[in-house]
């Protein structure tokens, strides 16, 4: 009895090590991203679908026994990770709260009384190509909490329409997004995260109207396919 709790005080302490290196290291690098305006890992981490992204730098703390272990983990593009010599985890479309949770349970399946801790020190950052009716054509800096109305911000001309945005993936596959919806009904789906090698293309209005006198909301809107002018009175102009 007294060997087996010798052995379980030292395996805590050994996890105690391993996490206050692990806990030191994170946040001294989350103090250095605050200080530079760049991606956040604290934000990351305290965002609920926060998506694991390539480049992200993940760090893994546990005691192997009476030993404390630290390993760092990169993603790549394979989106596939080793955590320590344990297994290989394929975290494509995965949040952080996911990963986490099956990095966790890999190693207290291997190590009972491991203490494992599974942080984000690093969060990945990537450019998305900008295109169509904009000023330029160009590559904005993106990490996977920037929604597309940041990407698109300060990139329109006077044609340029925020109702009929085109995103492409790399594979292919093309959505359009309307961020008048975003910012009038807050409805987030049509304002969503970038993610890498994305395309984004802004295209052209087709019709834009401007309303005035008694109306709650005056101003210049653009009207879609198939809207009238009891879709402008009502629902843009709130008359």
């Amino acid at each position: 009895i007294v060997f087996l709790l010798g052995a379980a005080l030292a395996a805590q302490e050994a996890a105690a090590a391993a996490g206050a290196f692990l806990q030191s290291n994170a946040a001294q690098v989350a103090s250095n991203d605050l200080a530079d305006s760049t991606p956040n890992a604290r934000v990351a981490m305290a965002t609920a679908d926060y998506p694991v992204t390539a480049g992200d730098v993940y760090s893994l703390a546990f005691a192997a026994g009476t030993e404390p272990v630290s390993y760092t983990i990169p993603v790549d593009s394979t989106y596939k990770i080793r955590v320590a010599n344990l297994g290989v985890i394929s975290c494509a479309g995965l949040t952080y709260l996911q990963l986490k949770q099956q990095v966790e349970a890999l190693v207290t399946k291997n190590y009972i009384m491991s203490g494992v801790q599974f942080v984000l020190v690093t969060p990945g950052s990537f450019k998305v190509t900008v295109t169509g009716e904009v000023n330029r054509t160009q590559e904005r800096s993106a990490w996977a909490l920037t929604r597309l109305s940041s990407i698109v911000a300060g990139t329109f001309t006077d044609y340029s329409s925020d109702r009929d945005i085109t995103v492409a993936s790399p594979s292919g596959k093309k959505h359009v997004y309307d961020l008048y919806k975003a910012r009038r009904d807050g409805a987030l789906d049509q304002d969503p995260y970038v993610r890498p090698g994305q395309t984004v293309t802004v295209n052209r209005i087709l019709r834009k109207v401007t309303i005035g006198g008694a109306v709650e909301r005056h101003g210049s809107y653009e009207l879609m396919k198939g809207e009238n002018l009891r879709a402008l009175v009502e629902n843009y102009g709130s008359g």
